[in-house]
């Protein structure tokens, strides 16, 4: 799988950077956890690339630092998770805001009210500091794949002196 990050130029222009390091996934029991993006502050501040270099710091650590194994205090993370055929995560809770997107095979979300849902590909969940279990139920021995991703605000960007905005070209 590609991965690639955008920034600006000194004329402000988006551009590709320059491709960080790429951590290989953690292999775990149950599957595996690619970080695809990781922020630690809230509104993100785009306007330098301290970003991108603590996304390329946070890939060569086992772990983000603090409490939260998932997502860094106080920041975001995007992350893709593959869950081998016929695995289950253990109840769990993080103390986050996830959008869901089931991009492969099937999983059902079981909460600990006893709840629980089928999601296939192309579905979706918002988890407010659920506490649930992943079971992987794809047919025939596949593996279930998801993404969790947040949009989220950002500071006020300035590059080469210029303010940048929302912007809709037509």
């Amino acid at each position: 799988m590609s991965h690639y990050i955008t920034t600006h130029d000194a004329s402000s222009k988006a551009v590709f950077s320059p491709i960080p390091p790429a951590r290989p996934s953690p292999t775990l029991p149950l599957g595996s956890i690619q970080v695809l993006s990781s922020t630690h502050t809230f509104p993100v501040n785009l306007s330098t690339e301290s970003d991108i270099t603590q996304y390329q710091t946070d890939q060569a650590q086992p772990a983000f630092p603090g409490t939260r194994i998932i997502c860094p205090d106080n920041g975001t993370a995007t992350l893709i998770t593959t869950l081998n055929p016929g695995a289950e995560s253990p109840m769990h809770r993080t103390m986050t805001l996830d959008v869901v997107v089931i991009l492969e095979g099937a999983v059902e979300l079981r909460l600990d009210s006893g709840e629980t849902r089928v999601l296939r590909a192309g579905d979706s969940v918002v988890q407010r500091a659920t506490k649930h279990k992943w079971v992987n139920v794809t047919p025939d021995g596949g593996v279930a794949r998801w993404v969790v991703f947040v949009q989220a605000a950002a500071e006020t960007v300035e590059v080469g002196g210029r303010r940048l905005g929302s912007e809709w070209e037509s």
